[in-house]
């Protein structure tokens, strides 16, 4: 299958560059003779300021690895969500299969929360405040600053999650001047949007706010031929931000308060074995009379207040609250026999105070000193209808497969096991004849619930600094001591309905999954320090080398299986080393980096029987390099793109030279290669309309789905074509924009495995086909 596909996908690779090339000829040919003459300069390469380590710095001062994307680009390139942004930063992929669990991925490390005490490896901020949890992950980019993305272990200056990096989201801030925009779009796909936004100096002493909103809604992409669609999109969210910054320049104060909510149908969880032989034909057929959602809804609020002693040494306080409720039902073994009804349910709310001294001290010593405590309630309910007279036919799949086959050929559905044949199961494994074996009925109306609870603390005491030691020469160190409680509660139930029959296969009666259990409350506590070390040496005022170590930790995970038994896993360290060369000037910018890291106890998940738990593996490698580029070829046309190759497995031998677990598996969800190359070129028609054109091309050598690497739970190679091509008319301040995603329509799996890989039928998630629509965008100022 994958061979053929990724024939299909390079042919029409080859076809769209072409067009996609002579198109842009015309456009530049014609660029270059209308702009000839004039002497205004349409497009700015200019650097970005960051807020990544010690206050407000250029790219030039960061001694690491750091991408940081504009908002400006986003607008560009029409970038809305960050599935899209992940091709602008080299080492980060992400997939999403639902708005409730996006899977976040830097060199190779993915932001797995099975357990609720499980922490992410990648921290997500916002607005410099920790949302840790992947399930509260801002999902639609709108009125962004900038996007910054830190790879490799930031622990010393982000704390909780950041094990393999970090990234964070800057909104917008109020200003001192009345204006705004008005977006609305639509597109293929039922496609609406609808997006504005208000900034309005409130008093003349620095106090000023600005509201946004947006909605942005999209039928399924996939037919249910039971009814409606999946895959969809309907969002509707909102910010308030206020801002006070009086005259005197001695403090400042940013509130921001931001809503999402995500109202969708559910994920198209396709059985290719039991149920659709063509997934790219974007339609299944799932269990009739059902409402498979994927319903979120995302609160936060972040208080930032700085005082400041003099122009580069200031007290900040760092203040936020976050909650989310995300649900999900779905159809688990992806056909239309209701065998596997599913819903689960995560409830989080989290806490964070943090207070910091950022200093100076001369132009020769920077950094920052502090402490912050951190606390999350979370809360995790699957809850299991199994259909038993269609789910034996999984349980008995070796018995079954050939009827089961030939009924979903013939009849498009399975006919169902009305008794469950104890005899012959029996017969099988032992393989001898069972006389007398009783037949039991099975049941259709059996409901049970497992139900986690967890309370997670966090003390945190850090300090960071740089050290000019000569002109050229800094020297950059941190530590972060942290000082953990988790805390876990456990309970299966029976919620209703007859007894699961298939349970005394199982022997989780009268459950079939989960065997009823009331788990008290367990405790457990850890400390840990993680630390950084590195030089950054300035070839000249636009170009450095750097070199660096840091430490990262993944904590602890405490989890129950499917029995009610109680364990502790691990925690997860990285020892990592990068070097780089950097440089930026008005006309480029420039970064190249290599990195070597080294895994102890990684905390793998896996399939064992029917439990998805977390395992460790005692050691494995990963090793790669990655480079970005942003080229002024003219005052009209820049080009940008960025190459990441990412080496990330499992060690062969364990720490005593035996097999351990995933021996030579790559890491799941870790392209080998991958790349973007794009451009943005614009020119003025007349004196009134300027056009231009971001086309952008993202590919993506074979990700395994699961770290077992599983045969058939895998995607091969495939890249993603988007163009955006704008008319902005200065004088009326209207922008007329036509974007589409996937014009080559490329065939891709953003899902693998899942619950149906538990009974040997993994089922899968096709990604996006060809989406394109327009925009039309009226900015206003006083």
């Amino acid at each position: 299958m994958f061979g053929k596909q990724r024939i299909i996908i390079l042919d029409n690779m080859r076809k769209y560059i072409f067009l996609i090339t002579l198109l842009s000829s015309m456009f530049l040919s014609t660029a270059i003779a209308q702009t000839a003459a004039q002497e205004e300069t349409v497009i700015e390469l200019e650097e970005i300021i960051v807020t990544a380590q010690h206050g407000e710095q250029r790219l030039l001062d960061i001694p690491a690895s750091i991408t940081a994307v504009s908002g400006q680009t986003l607008v560009n390139a029409n970038v809305v969500n960050i599935e899209q942004l992940a091709g602008f930063v080299p080492g980060l992929n992400v997939l999403v299969q639902t708005p409730g669990r996006p899977n976040l991925v830097i060199r190779g490390l993915t932001s797995d929360e099975v357990s609720p005490t499980a922490q992410p490896r990648v921290s997500v901020y916002l607005n410099h405040a920790p949302i840790s949890r992947a399930t509260m992950a801002v999902a639609e980019l709108y009125d962004m600053e900038r996007v910054e993305v830190m790879k490799g272990p930031q622990g010393t200056l982000f704390g909780r999650g950041s094990q393999a990096g970090a990234i964070s989201f800057i909104t917008k801030k109020p200003t001192d001047y009345l204006g705004g925009y008005v977006t609305a779009g639509m597109g293929n796909y039922g496609m609406k949007h609808l997006e504005g936004a208000l900034n309005v100096p409130l008093t003349g002493d620095g106090l000023a706010a600005r509201i946004i909103g947006i909605y942005s809604y999209r039928d399924g992409y996939v037919k249910n031929t039971s009814g409606g669609t999946l895959n969809d999109k309907n969002t509707l969210g909102g910010r308030f931000s206020l801002a006070y910054a009086p005259q005197n320049g001695k403090f400042r104060a940013d509130l921001m308060v931001n809503y999402q909510k995500d109202d969708n149908a559910g994920t198209a969880f396709i059985s290719k074995k039991y149920g659709e032989a063509d997934i790219f034909k974007y339609k299944t057929t799932l269990d009739e009379d059902k409402d498979f959602y994927n319903r979120r809804e995302v609160f936060g609020a972040v208080l930032n207040a700085r005082y400041y002693t003099s122009a580069k040494n200031y007290f900040s306080s760092i203040t936020s609250y976050f909650g989310n409720s995300a649900d999900s039902r779905f159809d688990g073994d992806g056909t239309v026999a209701p065998a596997i009804d599913m819903a689960e349910r995560v409830r989080a709310k989290q806490f964070m105070q943090e207070l910091r001294y950022d200093f100076s001290y001369g132009d020769r010593l920077t950094g920052i000193a502090g402490a912050s405590f951190w606390r999350e309630h979370v809360n995790h309910t699957y809850t299991f209808r199994p259909g038993e007279q269609y789910l034996g036919h999984l349980f008995m799949n070796m018995l079954m497969e050939d009827a089961w086959q030939e009924d979903m050929v013939v009849n498009n559905r399975p006919n169902p096991m009305l008794e469950f044949p104890v005899g012959a199961l029996m017969e099988a494994i032992l393989g001898i004849p069972i006389e007398g074996a009783p037949v039991l009925p099975l049941s259709n109306d059996h409901v049970e619930d497992n139900y986690t609870e967890a309370i997670n603390r966090a003390y945190d005491l850090f300090f960071d600094a740089s050290y000019q030691i000569i002109p050229k020469l800094n020297f950059t160190a941190g530590a972060r001591a942290t000082f953990e409680n988790f805390s876990i509660t456990n309970r299966a139930t029976h919620v209703a309905g007859s007894i699961s029959t298939l349970g005394f296969l199982s022997q989780r009666l009268p459950n079939l999954f989960f065997k009823p259990v009331d788990n008290p409350e367990r405790k457990e506590s850890f400390s840990a320090i993680v630390a950084r070390a590195g030089l950054k040496y300035d070839l000249n005022d636009r170009s450095n080398v750097y070199a660096g170590y840091s430490k990262g930790r993944r904590p602890n995970v405490l989890q129950y299986d499917s029995e009610g038994k109680y364990d502790v896993i691990d925690a997860e360290t990285l020892h990592s080393f990068d070097a780089g060369y950097r440089i930026v000037s008005h006309r480029l910018i420039f970064d190249a980096s290599l990195y070597y890291q080294l895994y102890r106890n990684f905390q793998s998940w896996r399939w064992e029987g029917m439990d998805y738990l977390q395992r460790n593996v005692e050691k494995a490698t990963s090793y790669g390099a990655e480079l970005s580029a942003k080229w002024l070829l003219t005052d009209y046309l820049h080009i940008f793109g960025n190459y990441a190759y990412a080496h990330a497995t499992f060690d062969d031998r364990d720490n005593e030279g035996y097999p351990q677990l995933n021996a030579g598996n790559s890491f799941r969800l870790t392209p080998r290669h991958s790349f973007l190359a794009g451009f943005n070129a614009a020119f003025d028609a007349s004196k009134n309309i300027r056009i231009t054109l971001t086309p952008s091309y993202a590919w993506k050598s074979r990700i395994f789905f699961e770290d077992a690497n599983d045969a058939g739970i895998e995607q091969g190679a495939y890249g993603l074509l988007n163009a955006t091509i704008a008319l902005l008319f200065k004088q009326q301040r209207l922008t007329v924009s036509l974007f589409g995603s996937n014009l080559a329509d490329a065939k891709y799996l953003i899902g693998a495995g899942n619950m149906g890989a538990m009974f040997g039928a993994p089922t899968l998630v096709p990604g996006a086909p060809r989406m394109m629509g327009a925009k039309l965008t009226w900015q206003f100022n006083k």
